[in-house]
């Protein structure tokens, strides 16, 4: 449809709505968009810093609880601000329809906390777009067949969007933030990282996954899928940011596009645990269960017994102890190694260049920096550190691929 082709779907974070001033000004940019010929459909993320403060409250009670009570608490922020934002929108003279998930039917499995988008009720969306109304969505929540809600994961109302966009049949998904674009590395940690004009949805999901919290996994995930472009950019200026697109689309693919690190990491060491695979399937079955998400996973034996170590987020880390204390006995030893850090390399043009895992553990070597796990992939390179070695690692290695900001 001709119409459909102007439709564009607009996530704001919660920066872009942390305060009454700058919810006011996103009702401003909105409207500007929407004189301009577009027809826009937006998704707005809870108020900076209000899905932490229920998350703190949800775990004074209960540290290890994560169920329908524990989604339906964080995922009261969204409803606030869509509220507001469409208060704003009624004061300028337009017509604004502010929707929760239930309201709008974004349907989603049952993995509390972290659930996924299973369907989007399009027609109901496109209706109000077609009337001259601008649906407000509350980003990061869903809606179980049985009307339970959920929510996405951290950084969840990317998804919505992108969701969205292509329930709808958009080209593209503007992200607004409080960054002007994806870097090179995280400026706060690499002060000469320089902005990346485009991405490949392979690259980007790499990061996303390697701990850049610019966009969430599964939003890039769904884009690539539908091939829905991405333009992130920043709220507060009317510049581009960085467009994620499909690699086809890219024309330039250096070696190593960004330097990613996350500083969120846990690693469980076990051993001896019983021999064979059959022990590691019933493990990684039961953290699978528990909604925990295993990342480098490293295994050895020797007479004594198999050896096993993985990482996690540090926000599964109780689940995971629980767990793994429930399947294996006094005999053996789990030991937590607790502020780590994963540090990786990425680029889609790593596939054709040889020599690039060397340069990155030279790299280390010459840091003097010890590595815990290691893990690759045709476009990336991981190694967990420990966290004190993080920031210089990182400087040393966004200068040997060549990224610093001249």
């Amino acid at each position: 449809m001709k119409t459909q082709s102007q439709v564009l779907v607009k996530k704001f974070g919660g920066t872009s709505v942390g305060s009454i001033e700058r919810i006011e000004a996103v009702a401003d940019r909105v409207l500007a968009d929407m004189k301009a010929g577009q027809k826009p459909i937006v998704v707005a993320s809870a108020m900076s810093g209000e899905t932490n403060r229920l998350v703190r409250l949800a775990n004074d009670v209960d540290p290890f609880y994560r169920g329908p009570a524990y989604d339906m608490l964080v995922a009261s922020g969204e409803q606030v601000s869509i509220a507001l934002l469409a208060i704003a929108l009624e004061k300028r003279g337009a017509k604004a329809v502010p929707l929760l998930a239930y309201q709008l039917g974004i349907q989603t499995d049952a993995i509390f906390s972290k659930a996924r988008i299973t369907a989007v009720n399009s027609e109901k969306l496109l209706g109000y777009v077609h009337r001259g109304e601008i649906p407000i969505v509350a980003g990061f929540q869903g809606v179980t067949e049985g009307d339970q809600i959920t929510t996405l994961g951290r950084g969840g109302s990317d998804t919505t969007a992108v969701a969205l966009a292509a329930a709808v049949q958009s080209e593209a998904c503007e992200i607004y933030t409080d960054v002007p674009a994806v870097y090179s590395a995280d400026p706060r940690l690499v002060p000469k990282a320089r902005e990346i004009p485009v991405l490949s949805f392979e690259e980007m999901m790499e990061m996303a996954s390697l701990g850049s919290k610019v966009l969430h996994f599964r939003s890039v995930e769904l884009a690539a899928k539908y091939r829905v472009k991405i333009h992130l950019r920043s709220t507060f200026e009317t510049r581009d940011g960085t467009w994620v697109v499909p690699e086809g689309d890219k024309m330039e693919t250096p070696v190593v596009s960004s330097i990613t690190h996350d500083a969120a990491t846990v690693v469980l060491k076990l051993f001896p645990v019983p021999f064979g695979p059959g022990f590691l399937a019933e493990l990684f079955e039961a953290l699978a269960e528990k909604g925990v998400v295993v990342d480098i996973i490293t295994q050895s034996h020797n007479e004594d017994g198999q050896r096993v170590a993985f990482s996690v987020r540090d926000e599964d880390l109780n689940s995971a102890v629980t767990v793994v204390k429930q399947m294996v006995g006094n005999k053996t030893s789990i030991v937590q190694m607790e502020k780590m850090a994963k540090l990786s390399a990425v680029g889609v043009g790593m596939a054709n260049h040889p020599g690039v895992a060397a340069r990155f553990f030279r790299v280390l070597e010459k840091q003097k920096v010890p590595i815990h796990l290691v893990t690759t992939s045709d476009i990336k390179i991981s190694a967990v550190i420990d966290q004190t070695n993080l920031g210089e690692a990182a400087k040393a290695l966004h200068a040997e691929f060549g990224l610093d900001r001249e």
